[in-house]
Order: structure tokens, then sequence, then C-alpha cells
């Protein structure tokens, strides 16, 4: 059987030289594109750098637009601490959020940057409150929106009677509603009333007169006309009966009020 032959193949010497040089030449031409990209890299990186050193907003002043002395102190030590360091629209964000952190009392928080003045200017808007809560043995703040505010940064807190609320405190639109409607037209009841309870959960209003009277107040609606009726209602069942009375307007919708003598303790 015959045997296989192997061929070995010989590279001449002169065609071996030309290929490791033209191996050379390409790695090498490898190596200096890998190296100009880095170094193009490097070189537009510093290029940023010294862009963002050189035009970056350093704010030179800052302008504080806020009524609240309390929250207008917050933003001047915010403010001094930013002062004629970097501020970009990251750290203007972070500086409103901080604000707005230490003082959940405002509705509203603006920082805005004026590349032309090197002046920064802060807006914050607290939120209007419509009266002081004790809510749960502990004071608390209503505001327009129904939120309960630990703090009175509008200064309109002031309400002609006490206001206690059984039940944890959770958003209560239509209670701040129906008390920035009431307060104003306290003076027109026959007796000024001198507290609202009402319970968090049901949202059971009673609310108790200077003469002892107690009213049950139902539904968050027609407050003018509640009060003037009751004012009639009760005149004539005080002549009557002398008092103190307990009026129940939960089906004043009905056209109904019911008034009876208040049980006392």
């Amino acid at each position: 059987m015959a045997t296989k032959r192997r061929i070995r193949v010989k590279v001449r010497g002169k065609v071996r030289n030309q290929l490791l040089r033209r191996g050379g030449l390409a790695a090498g031409v490898t190596l200096g594109l890998l190296l100009s990209a880095w170094l193009a890299g490097a070189a537009v990186k510093t290029y940023r750098r010294v862009l963002s050193d050189r035009f970056s907003f350093k704010p030179e002043t800052f302008d504080v637009n806020c009524p609240s002395p309390e929250a207008s102190a917050s933003v001047r030590e915010l403010a001094g601490a930013a002062l004629k360091k970097s501020f970009s629209s990251r750290r203007a964000a972070e500086l409103a959020r901080e604000l707005k952190r230490r003082h959940p009392g405002l509705a509203s928080v603006e920082v805005s940057r004026n590349f032309l003045t090197r002046k920064a200017t802060v807006k914050a808007v607290p939120e209007e409150t419509v009266a002081p809560v004790l809510a749960d043995g502990a004071t608390a703040y209503l505001g327009v929106t129904g939120r309960f505010l630990p703090e009175d940064l509008s200064g309109g807190a002031a309400a002609p009677f006490a206001i206690e609320l059984r039940g944890a405190p959770r958003p209560a639109p239509g209670l701040a509603a129906f008390l920035a409607g009431l307060k104003p037209q306290a003076g027109l009841f026959y007796s000024p009333p001198v507290r609202l309870r009402c319970d968090g959960a049901s949202w059971d209003c009673r609310l108790k007169l200077a003469d002892g009277s107690e009213v049950l107040w139902g539904e968050f609606e027609f407050t003018r006309l509640k009060i003037l009726r009751l004012n009639e209602v009760m005149k004539d069942a005080l002549l009557k009966s002398g008092g103190p009375l307990r009026a129940d307007l939960r089906s004043f919708r009905e056209g109904k009020i019911f008034v009876s003598a208040l049980k006392q303790p």
C-alpha cells in the first residue's frame, strides 16, 4: 500500500520578509488609530471641562421673592451656600426640593437663572391656610387644598371659633372649602359659633353656639341658607321652650330641620 507523501511548503526568504513588514505596518496603523482616538477623547473631555468652568452659571446674587419670613430665611441660607459656585439646573432643582422639605407649607417653589446678569431668583409661594385645627390633640393648619400643614406661612389661619377633628388627618378639600365659606358668615348666626367638631371618617360635624345650643350640620352645602333658616327656627323654638336646643340640619336638602331640647350631660 502506497504511503501518502507530505508536502512541505517553503516560503522564500524574500517573500517572508515582505509578509512580516506588511503585518508590522498594519499593527502600527491600528495602534496609531487607537492612540489617536484616545487622545481625541481626552482632548474633548478637557475642552468640555474648560468650557464648563469658563461658562457655567455662577450666581453673583440671589433675589428672594417670598412673603413668609420663615421661608425667606431658609432661602437666604441655601442661597448663601450657592453664591459664586457652579449652579446648574440640577442644583437649582435640588434647592427647590430642599426648601419644600423644610417648609411643607409652601405651595410652589420656582428657581430661575439669568446668565446675563448672573442673578438667580427664588420665588416661593405659601399655600393659603383656612384655619388652625386641633387634629387628634395636635395643632395643624388646614390649607385651601385640604392639606394639613405643620406651619402657617400665609398668616391666614385665624378663625372666629375653635375647630376640632377626630380621626387621623387626611386631605380634606371639602372641609377646607366649607370653612373658607363659613368664616366670613360667622356673624350671621343668631348666637356666635364657638366650636366646630368633626369626625374625620364620616365628616359628621357639630357646631356649638355661644348660647349652649348644638347644631348637627350635615352636608357642606347651602351654608348661607342654612344659617338664615336656622336663625328663624331657633328664635321661634327658644321663645316657646327656652334653651339650650339641638338643631338637626342633616335633612336640609329635603327642606327639614328638626329641633329638640339638648340633653345636658
